[in-house]
C-alpha cells in the first residue's frame, strides 16, 4: 500500500507539473514574439506547477508516514 501511494503521488505530481508547464503556461504559436503567445493560457499555471512540485515531494512524506504491510 505504501509503495502504491508513493508511486501515485509521484505520477500525479509529475503529470501536474508537465501539464501546467507545457500546456497551460507555454502557448505554442508562430511568430513566437507575438503578444498573443506571450501570456499563459491559464493565468494560474505557475501555481499549478508549484502544486505539482509539492505533491511530487510529498511522496517522500507519504512513504515515511504510511506503515509497511506486515508479512506475517
Amino acid at each position: 500500500m505504501r509503495r502504491l501511494l508513493t508511486v501515485l503521488f509521484i505520477v500525479v505530481g509529475a503529470a501536474l507539473m508537465i501539464a501546467s508547464y507545457f500546456y497551460f503556461a507555454a502557448p505554442w504559436g508562430f511568430p513566437p514574439s507575438s503578444v498573443d503567445y506571450s501570456n499563459p493560457v491559464v493565468p494560474f499555471a505557475p501555481g499549478l506547477f508549484i502544486l505539482g512540485f509539492l505533491v511530487l515531494f510529498l511522496s517522500a512524506v507519504v512513504y515515511e508516514i504510511v506503515p509497511e504491510r506486515s508479512e506475517g
